[in-house]
């Protein structure tokens, strides 16, 4: 195993309870590296063809980290009921936060295959004992996603009127992303935006002066305009971050002159090995 440690909610395992854990393995497991896809086929000539209709991911990520007191930092090898409760307290909490890893001999600093890459989630734990003493911990973490994540892309500017932004999506899943995008309008008109990568124009008619925008990634839309009509206004087309097989690249055509602020996580597929 090249991952020596990781970060959850910015709190690193080498450091926690003054360095008492490191990682280890109890049992060699395969897992995949992101929630697997169930496809949805239809029966074709009598079954001899069955063409794909649409794919779902069924369940989220999940994988399995185990620890053990570290021998350099704890005379005893065995975990105490007191010590294992506050592993309890610091990784099985009811809401999801991030978790990191980090490799070799770098103790505390994220680089290589997993700079600036996460997941978040929470996790089960259970504990490993030999006779009536626990000797260390399988970690069972369970993702709010069913892939790793790559921080936070924030796209910043100023655009004129039928002026263009081009964004290339980094992300290692064909299809889509709805970013969170934040407007600042220069001027009063209708908001159009349109991406030529899937040919999509998201409207928003009577926009005013110095009116913020926003787009939530939830698929919400919101204005600081409170006598804005936006929900008569919209057209319910949400601008989406793409990229196929051949191409990543979204030209976006801005209509009136705004300024812009786009935040998106591009997709990855990896797990700590």
């Amino acid at each position: 195993m090249s991952v020596s440690g990781f970060l959850y909610d910015g709190i690193s395992l080498n450091t926690f309870d003054n360095g008492k854990y490191v990682m280890t393995s109890f049992e060699a497991n395969t897992t995949p590296t992101e929630g697997q896809r169930n496809i949805s086929q239809t029966p074709l000539f009598f079954g001899k063809e069955r063409p794909f209709i649409y794919q779902t991911y069924d369940s989220t990520l999940s994988f399995s980290i185990s620890i053990i007191k570290n021998p350099c930092m704890d005379d005893s090898t065995y975990i105490s009921t007191t010590e294992m409760e506050k592993l309890k307290r610091w990784l099985c909490r009811p809401e999801p936060h991030k978790f990191e890893i980090y490799e070799d001999s770098n103790w505390g600093d994220l680089f290589n295959q997993y700079q600036n890459i996460y997941w978040e989630g929470t996790f089960n734990l259970t504990e490993e004992v030999i006779g009536s003493r626990r000797i260390g911990a399988t970690l069972n973490f369970i993702s709010t996603t069913p892939y790793a994540l790559q921080q936070e892309r924030i796209i910043t500017g100023e655009v004129e009127p039928e002026g263009e932004v081009l964004i290339e999506d980094d992300s290692v899943e064909i299809g889509y992303i709805y970013p969170t995008i934040k407007i600042f309008c220069f001027e009063d008109g209708d908001l159009k935006i349109k991406n030529s990568f899937d040919d999509r124009t998201t409207i928003l008619r009577n926009c005013v002066r110095n009116e913020t925008v926003t787009f939530s990634k939830y698929l919400q839309i919101s204005s600081d305009k409170t006598n804005h009509d936006i929900y008569n206004d919209f057209n319910y087309q949400f601008l989406r971050i793409g990229n196929s097989f051949d191409t990543n690249k979204n030209n976006l055509t801005f209509s009136i002159n705004c300024e812009y602020e786009i935040r998106y996580n591009p997709i990855r597929k990896v797990i700590p090995v």
